[in-house]
């Protein structure tokens, strides 16, 4: 991976132009090649998930009262002490996330460059060197979100809670692109992310809404094609990466000699 910021520094300064066509046309072609893994890997994630937050529930809160704990969340909500434990859990769940979401939004890079997919890369970004800055960049961002979403329920403005957590993922976009492209640490990769975000703001707000409606329509097949459209976010993700941001070409000797 790259680890210079000079093209970046460049694209923020003079800022950089966007296609919502291109972009479409990218990430169609990358989906196309890599929804059945993506598929698979999404339902992996939903069953080890289910795993891990029954587990985590259980120990908190107990495995025989799960109805009459559900019938108080909305009264344990507003309390302090559930609040922070919610805070951290969150944070934290949010933070070990992020490997697996740039293994979904890599495999779009694999399929571009036409190479071999495969489960595995869902799981690659928990290896060094990318797995510290993965797990703080989401820390901090999903850190962000919590108390966010704490002072709203707060001030009885919960309402407003999705503006503000889609602002941040829109903020987002960049974030993880530039730790497992650019091998820019957390805090550079957040802070030039929402800087090429605010290059492009319509652009990419219009090309990730279109990625979450295509997402969505897999709820018309009876809620079962979710599995299967669901990945296109990140389709779509990795698409405005490679427009705005761009790879740089490598000869075939060159990449047998990084392998």
């Amino acid at each position: 991976m790259e680890n210079k910021t000079n093209d970046l520094d460049t694209l923020v300064n003079k800022g950089y132009f966007l296609d919502i066509g291109k972009i479409l046309d990218v990430s169609f072609l990358t989906f196309k090649k890599s929804f059945l893994y993506s598929t698979v890997g999404f339902v992996l994630l939903c069953i080890i998930s289910l795993f891990i937050f029954g587990g985590i529930f259980g120990l908190a809160y107990g495995f025989t009262n799960f109805t009459e704990t559900m019938l108080q969340f909305e009264t344990l909500s507003t309390e302090p002490v559930f609040m922070l434990v919610n805070l951290i859990l969150s944070s934290v769940i949010s933070a070990l996330s992020a490997p697996i979401v740039a293994g979904f939004i890599h495999i779009n890079h694999l399929a571009k460059t036409n190479q071999d997919l495969g489960i595995s890369v869902f799981f690659d970004f928990y290896k060094p060197p990318y797995f510290k800055n993965l797990f703080l960049s989401y820390l901090l961002i999903g850190f962000l979100k919590s108390i966010i979403n704490i002072v709203l329920v707060s001030t009885d403005l919960a309402i407003f809670d999705i503006v503000f957590q889609i602002v941040i993922g829109l903020f987002s976009v960049f974030t993880i692109p530039l730790i497992i492209y650019k091998n820019l640490n957390y805090i550079d990769a957040i802070r030039i992310g929402i800087q090429l975000f605010l290059k492009q703001p319509f652009h990419i707000l219009v090309a990730m809404l279109l990625g979450v409606i295509f997402a969505i329509l897999g709820l018309l097949g009876l809620c079962i094609g979710i599995f299967f459209t669901f990945s296109y976010i990140y389709s779509i993700n990795y698409a405005i990466y490679h427009e705005a941001v761009g790879f740089e070409e490598k000869s075939i000797i060159d990449e047998i000699g990084i392998e």
